[in-house]
């Protein structure tokens, strides 16, 4: 009997915690599942595309469906990075880069498109993680990008769901051509 007792104990310490576990504020949950939505719109706009199509470059254009992928993987990576920083530091800076020669140095046309995208969808989800599980003040908490000027962690939410919405668009256009 004892035994049972302790189980039933220990459940309700684990159901009071989840209950005290912070969750993403109202006022972001749209932007908060948009974000979460990403990788299945990537995923989505890429379903059935052949190599050859993925390495095509169209008329005057210098990305390829493939560096696409890629920049979004190489790009999520900076932004789980920015908004680690901005989560859990004090004044700090963020950083920009410069796509097109990320593009060449880090060498996208033999980059593996699989992986990449593998890479995008494992770092959305941990940050997605992350933000769900953040203090609702956590969201307001600023920072400095040399782009964007003061930024803070629901921004920086905000504008990596928009990235990934422009790049599907982009990449359902060039698969139409």
């Amino acid at each position: 009997m004892q035994k049972f007792h302790v189980s039933t104990q220990r459940i309700a310490i684990v159901l009071s915690y989840t209950v005290l576990v912070p969750r993403v504020p109202d006022r972001h949950t749209g932007n908060y599942e948009r974000y979460s939505r990403g990788p299945a719109l990537v995923r989505e706009a890429l379903a059935g595309t052949d190599p050859a199509t993925l390495n095509r470059r169209l008329p005057d254009e210098d990305w390829s469906m493939r560096d696409v992928i890629i920049h979004l993987a190489d790009s999520e990576l900076v932004h789980a990075v920015q908004m680690r920083f901005v989560l859990a530091s004090d004044d700090s800076e963020l950083f920009g880069f410069d796509q097109d020669l990320w593009k060449r140095r880090l060498l996208y046309v033999f980059r593996d498109p699989e992986a990449a995208l593998s890479v995008f969808q494992q770092v959305r989800y941990g940050v997605a993680e992350l933000l769900r599980e953040c203090a609702p003040d956590a969201w307001e908490r600023t920072s400095s990008h040399p782009q964007y000027g003061t930024v803070s962690v629901a921004d920086l939410m905000r504008r990596a769901a928009d990235h990934v919405e422009q790049h599907v668009v982009q990449l359902g256009n060039m698969r139409q051509k």
